[in-house]
């Protein structure tokens, strides 16, 4: 059965798209004697690739977490007629929208089965997945949301596609000036309090944390402290114990679920660690909202007065 998205044809005009020509099977079976194959071609095709106007966005299926809030922040919570298992925030407006896969890894079927307007994403586990939803005329966009910078311009953009530019205007100018106010704060620290050297902790077996272009270094650089992974030029790393002990950190964030009430105990019990500035303070930091500091999303700044509260 020939899946056609809701709204997407505005004509039935034969032309030729964007230059294709058909294989010489596709030419035997076009001249064939079946015009309304022809039909069937342009009525299967999206309207943009017509020169159409793109209908509005009004069934979203989102499959990234980040760009879920985003919508329900710009107050387009009840467009979402599709989420992934990793959606999980805003709780109460997302209870009623069907998971539809995992993050960046879909259930094409179930995708299909919402009949969505459109389909946004930061990114795909496969990206064959995206041509296939394209081919088969869903409206796909993709959004970046890895970064603080990337956040204002996500906004923007779903408030393009939502038709809700005034408040996503408003939303992006907020989030861009507490992003203003932070750095300008972390800038004048006072310099006889030094900056924190901060270890994160994505893992303990084997150890793992976050290079300078994480979104969790950005939000440490934020709160006034030094990522130690900063040095390294990758997202997210496996490191040895040594490693971590010659940097000295100040202060240590686990960044997984852990019993908080045991956790320093954890780490002076590790050998050589108990030396660690940031163990013989006691300034080991768990249960802390991963969803926030670990998300690019509107509820970023939260996440730096979370580590703030940490650092100082």
């Amino acid at each position: 059965m020939l899946f056609i998205p809701q709204g997407r044809v505005r004509t039935f005009r034969i032309m030729p798209v964007d230059g294709w020509v058909p294989s010489a099977a596709g030419r035997r079976f076009f001249s064939g004697g079946r015009p309304w194959s022809w039909l069937l071609l342009v009525w299967s095709l999206p309207a943009a690739r017509l020169g159409a106007a793109e209908p509005p966005a009004e069934r979203v299926v989102s499959l990234a977490p980040s760009l879920t809030e985003i919508v329900c922040a710009l107050g387009a919570a009840d467009r979402l007629v599709g989420r992934t298992s990793a959606c999980d925030y805003p709780p109460a407006p997302l209870k009623q929208v069907p998971i539809i896969g995992g993050f960046g890894a879909p259930s094409l079927e179930l995708l299909l089965r919402q009949r969505p307007t459109l389909v946004v994403d930061v990114a795909l586990e496969d990206e064959a997945l995206g041509r296939r939803m394209e081919s088969l005329g869903l409206r796909r966009q993709r959004i970046p949301c890895r970064t603080l910078g990337d956040i204002p311009v996500a906004i923007r953009a779903l408030g393009r596609l939502l038709q809700r530019e005034p408040v996503a205007e408003t939303l992006a100018a907020r989030f861009a000036a507490g992003v203003a106010q932070y750095r300008q704060a972390a800038a004048t620290r006072d310099p006889r309090r030094g900056t924190p050297k901060v270890y994160a902790e994505i893992w303990s077996d084997p150890l793992m944390t976050c290079g300078r272009r994480t979104f969790i270094a950005e939000l440490i650089a934020l709160a006034g402290g030094h990522n130690i992974g900063d040095e390294l030029d990758r997202d997210y790393i496996s490191v040895s114990a040594e490693w971590i002990l010659a940097h000295q950190p100040d202060q240590i964030l686990c960044l997984y679920e852990t019993n908080v009430r045991t956790l320093l105990g954890q780490f002076r019990g590790r050998s050589g660690w108990a030396l660690v500035p940031a163990v013989q303070q006691g300034r080991v930091h768990g249960g802390l909202d991963n969803a926030i500091l670990l998300r690019p999303g509107p509820r970023a700044l939260d996440g730096v007065a979370v580590l703030r509260k940490c650092l100082e």
